[in-house]
């Protein structure tokens, strides 16, 4: 196909192994995903269809990279080419790791599956790849890498190798994207609010940057398949679109980050009011009374029991120094008749040693 056509976007879909393969394999993990809503349902579990839908749009995106009009247009356009690149890095990952499919796996599976699930989350290669800045090199790195080398021109005359580079490329999205605004929970080197923050601000120059120098260069870096023109084109889509995207994940997060704070008063009034009032102390503040009953409803290793856990500690930190305060006066009273009585002995002294 050497000419662009708008039907084609809907109409162009390979028929190669590659995308046959990838096209069944996510036909069964969304029948998959699917049955195992309907189990949890059956179960009395909410499962929101809002996660459903980031599921079948997550798959959807992979196959519409890697199998639909994207993969037959990257061919001839190197506009297409980023495109399989946003999808694959930024679209796909986000919408997969907002359907928590591992959670998903976790309460649907049997005992022996889960013991596998659970020990692949503890290991210490999963620690390692997950690692900030094992992530930065695998998503920033690789990405500046293939685009600004002749790397793209040799992955494309070898698309065997271009289908293992989108599969990379795919792992870092994931990698990158599941801790930051991933709903399933992250077991090594989590990021709080203002890190994922940090993570996705970094990622709007450096994306800016890269399609600035794809946009300015002389040549292109793969000229038997693309044209300096549309080589210049697909920076500037790599520039507007990936910022963007960017900039749809930070809103996410922050929108996220507002939840969980309204979440969390909500709590400590509900566990403020249901707490008997004969266990109440004078002025303790709301936070102690839901962690008291976060304690007694939750299991020792949980995280919420260990976050009413280190409630409890600010509180009485708090109420320690506060103590400190009101004690402090008598204490210098106290030493200011030591002080007096240290005198008192210094102006004897003297007259004893004129006695001797």
């Amino acid at each position: 196909m050497d000419t662009f056509h708008y039907l084609g976007l809907l109409t162009a879909w390979s028929l190669s192994p590659f995308s046959i393969a990838v096209l069944f394999f996510l036909i069964a993990l969304t029948s998959w995903y699917l049955d195992s809503v309907i189990k949890v349902r059956a179960k009395g579990r909410k499962w929101s269809n809002a996660r459903v839908g980031a599921f079948v749009g997550g798959a959807f995106a992979i196959e519409y990279a890697l199998g639909g009009p994207v993969s037959v247009y990257v061919m001839h356009y190197f506009t297409a080419h980023i495109a399989q690149h946003l999808l694959l890095m930024i679209v796909a990952p986000g919408l997969l790791s907002l359907a928590a499919p591992v959670t998903l796996a976790l309460q649907t599976s049997k005992k022996h599956t889960r013991r596998l699930i659970d020990g692949f989350l503890h290991s210490r290669f999963l620690q390692f790849l997950t690692f900030p800045l094992v992530v930065f090199v695998l998503y920033y790195g690789v990405m500046w890498w293939f685009f600004t080398s002749t790397a793209v021109g040799f992955a494309m005359a070898h698309m065997w190798l271009m289908d293992i580079l989108n599969i990379m490329f795919f792992a870092g999205g994931v990698l990158f994207w599941w801790p930051i605004i991933g709903k399933d929970t992250i077991l090594h080197w989590r990021l709080g609010f203002g890190g994922r923050i940090f993570s996705l601000a970094i990622g709007i120059p450096f994306e800016t940057f890269l399609g600035i120098t794809i946009s300015s260069n002389k040549v292109s870096l793969a000229p038997t398949i693309y044209s300096l023109g549309n080589w210049h084109a697909g920076g500037q889509v790599l520039w507007g679109a990936g910022e963007a995207m960017t900039t749809i994940g930070l809103a996410i997060v922050i929108g996220s980050w507002i939840a969980s704070e309204d979440r969390a008063h909500r709590r400590m009034d509900a566990s403020s009011d249901a707490f008997p009032l004969s266990t109440r102390g004078e002025g303790m503040p709301k936070e102690y009374y839901w962690a008291q009953q976060t304690l007694s409803r939750t299991p020792v290793d949980s995280p919420m029991h260990q976050e009413a856990l280190t409630v409890l500690k600010q509180i009485e930190r708090e109420q320690l120094k506060q103590r400190q305060k009101t004690t402090a006066p008598a204490d210098q009273d106290v030493s200011l008749e030591n002080v007096q009585g240290m005198q008192a002995n210094q102006a004897i002294a003297p007259t004893n040693s004129s006695l001797d």
